[in-house]
């Protein structure tokens, strides 16, 4: 039997802490993810949110969905354990619809359930420093079909010679090993990563009465180099590999049967390489990326099923100043997917050409807006038009507070992928999916929103933020989870309307509270819920730091409640308390993380494991 607490019971417990970090004005850190160009947070009308690098390190997450999870407006779905298949969703979005990039590079896989990034393969460790989260639909900037943008970046590289060496172990032998250098002068820089991932999990499926475990490897290189060839025109390359090993438990829907020894191997290899001119006034770059991709599947040590894909992506952005106050953004890309085979199907491809261009008011510095059109020209499904507009207004902008009022709107539009078109054309399709010629959706959303800054005394401070949002998708392609027919399209409109809150109360320079909760209501086709979708989460977590600011300290509770599982069976509320340290030593950071303390018993999808009460410490070295 667990115990459950609540979010007054931890706030009750607040009361015990004498110790953890201040709340700063988050509205003076520079953002690039909003409009590709590095711009204030104070000035962006779009909703972002960011996570530093202490925040990062303090709180010891393994996956991007745990990092993810205290984030207000986000949630995950995992299917049992460590690299099993996992999703993020934002604004109660589909995660196929939430774009992510490392360093610039998109992550999609043009082969995957919609070419959807394998978030269960984006394992966190030491290198990341930053993540940058920009909510709402955002077609204008990263493409007609990104409902949602989060940006990892890795460690920014310091004049000289760095290293660093980590280590994490925890539950169900779980390892996680980095090691990583970075050297740089005026001139060049470069930096190397290498991740290594171990865990023997769990019994992924509840159907799965062998009791066995299901493990996960995944072995990750990052590398990153540039070279300033003048003082205004750099190049730069990105490389990253993954390579990552599964099992899992797969079940026959027809027979309702579980076959325990089902293995899945994973390679993704993406490649960036960039020239970037910034002049004194006009900044022009060019890029290309591509990513190639294999996936195959085994069932009791044979080859099931297997796909190899291919996106590569040229772009170009262009920026300069008209006057003082007005900026022109202009810029194109061209997206090529290509799906190499898929067993014996033959190969298939499709390009999509963008043009956009914005302009950038800086109106007496303390409004701030900014209006874009985008044009797509899919070779399958012809051209259509995007728009973005955001404004940010700072009535209040002194040195004891800060008011910004914001609002955005923007739409987009998807394209059926090649993978879905490929079901409903391949064996596997049946019924009213067998051959059913898929539409583009389209999408619209809109978001208001309040950010406030106050400094109540010399080390209390506050922030607070509060957001109304609604989207809609018309036309939405989804997979018949109920028969497993394939992908079918629904007329109509699915919409997602909520709110969110977040609150940061500095109460002196060692202890913060921190509080979040968004109320997210979802109607899918039919009028009913999207499934896995909570109505309402929220996270309460207390921030402590001592010692002459060596020791950190984090206890969270985030708390889940209302979602329905996809065949409209309610899942159970839940509540997960955690807790990290670190500690700073010289050269040394020791970390330690405790999960799910109370060992709660929860779905984040019907049929499959959690993990129960999890441990694990950690070691960091530089050098």
């Amino acid at each position: 039997m667990t115990t459950r607490f609540t979010l007054s019971s931890l706030a009750a417990a607040i009361a015990l802490l004498t110790n953890p970090a201040t709340a700063s004005d988050a509205l003076e850190e520079v953002v690039v993810t909003a409009s590709r160009l590095p711009t204030p947070l104070r000035e962006v009308g779009a909703s972002v949110s960011v996570i530093t690098e202490q925040d990062i390190q303090l709180q010891a997450a393994t996956t991007l969905n745990e990092l993810l999870r205290n984030q207000p407006g986000i949630s995950s779905t995992n299917s049992g354990g460590l690299g099993k298949i996992s999703s993020v969703s934002i604004r109660g979005e589909e995660g196929y619809r939430t774009l992510i990039m490392v360093d610039g590079v998109e992550m999609s896989d043009p082969t995957g359930t919609q070419s959807m990034t394998h978030v269960e393969h984006l394992n966190m460790n030491s290198d990341v420093e930053r993540v940058e989260i920009l909510r709402g639909p955002q077609g204008f900037v990263y493409g007609a079909d990104a409902g949602g943008v989060i940006n990892i970046f890795t460690r920014t590289t310091q004049e000289g010679f760095e290293g660093r060496l980590a280590a994490d172990i925890g539950s169900y032998n779980t390892q996680n090993l980095n090691a990583s250098l970075s050297a740089g002068n005026s001139r060049m820089d470069g930096f190397a990563s290498v991740t290594a991932l171990h865990s023997d999990g769990f019994n992924a499926m509840t159907y799965d009465t062998s009791g066995e475990e299901d493990g996960y490897d995944n072995l990750t290189v990052h590398t990153r180099g540039g070279v300033n060839i003048t003082d205004k025109l750099r190049a730069q390359v990105v490389l990253r590999r993954t390579h990552a090993e599964n099992e899992y438990d797969a079940y026959s829907s027809s027979s309702q049967t579980v076959t325990p020894d089902s293995d899945s191997e994973f390679t993704q290899s993406v490649g960036r390489v960039s020239l970037a001119y910034s002049g004194e006034q006009t900044r022009q770059s060019l890029a290309y990326a591509q990513t190639n991709v294999k996936r195959e599947f085994f069932s009791n040590g044979e080859s099931s099923y297997g796909s190899r894909g291919k996106l590569k992506k040229l772009e170009y952005l262009g920026s300069y100043p008209l006057s003082k106050h007005l900026t022109a953004v202009w810029g194109a890309d061209n997206k090529e997917e290509i799906i190499d085979a898929v067993d014996a199907d033959p190969k298939q491809s499709r390009t999509q050409l963008g043009i956009f261009a914005e302009l950038q008011a800086n109106l007496q510095d303390s409004v701030y807006v900014t209006a874009g059109l985008r044009n797509d020209d899919n070779e399958d499904f012809g051209t259509y038009n995007s728009y973005r507009v955001t404004t940010a207004w700072l009535p209040v902008q002194n040195d004891e507070s800060t008011l910004k009022l914001r609002a955005s709107a923007g739409s987009g539009f998807r394209a059926p992928a090649l993978s879905e078109i490929a079901y409903n054309n391949g064996p596997w399709a049946s019924g009213a999916a067998a051959n059913l010629a898929l539409d583009p959706e389209s999408s619209e959303g809109l978001d208001l929103g309040l950010d406030y800054y106050r400094q109540l005394s010399g080390e209390q401070s506050i922030n607070l933020g509060i957001t109304l949002f609604s989207q809609k998708v018309e036309d939405e392609i989804y997979f018949d989870l109920i028969g497993y027919s394939g992908y079918l399209q629904a007329e109509g409109e699915s919409t997602s309307k909520g709110v969110e809150f977040t609150t940061d109360y500095a109460i002196n320079s060692h202890l913060s509270l921190v509080f979040n909760t968004t109320y997210n209501t979802t109607e899918d086709r039919a009028g009913e819920p999207r499934p896995r979708r909570p109505q309402n989460t929220s996270n309460l977590g207390v921030r402590v730091n001592g010692m002459d600011n060596a020791l950190h300290l984090l206890v969270n509770l985030y708390d889940a409640r209302n979602a329905d599982d996809i065949d409209g069976a309610s899942l159970d509320d839940y509540n997960l308390l955690s807790a990290s340290a670190n500690y700073s030593w010289n050269q040394l950071l020791f970390s330690l993380r405790l999960d799910n303390i109370t060992d709660e018993d929860y779905a984040l999808a019907g049929g499959y494991n959690n993990a129960g009460r999890t441990v694990s410490a950690g070691v960091q070295f530089d050098f």
